[in-house]
């Protein structure tokens, strides 16, 4: 699964949690959570699913477009 960045940094801060504080929810640090909202890195399917749950969304809010991802 690939995380749409911007819909995750989007929902996270309508949310009221700064990086940290999701980082430390989900199991990771906050350089990590902030590679992904910027599309340096991927998560695994584990973490997409942790941060989901987190931020009590259902998970396609926060997946990537497959027909707009690059092959």
């Amino acid at each position: 699964m690939i995380i749409n960045g911007a819909a995750l940094r989007t929902i996270r801060e309508r949310s009221g949690l700064t990086q940290t504080a999701l980082a430390r929810a989900v199991g990771t640090d906050r350089s990590h959570l902030s590679n992904i909202e910027n599309g340096r890195r991927n998560c695994s399917d584990e973490l997409v699913i942790a941060i989901a749950r987190a931020l009590k969304i259902d998970l396609p809010a926060i997946l990537a477009d497959p027909t707009e991802v690059a092959s």
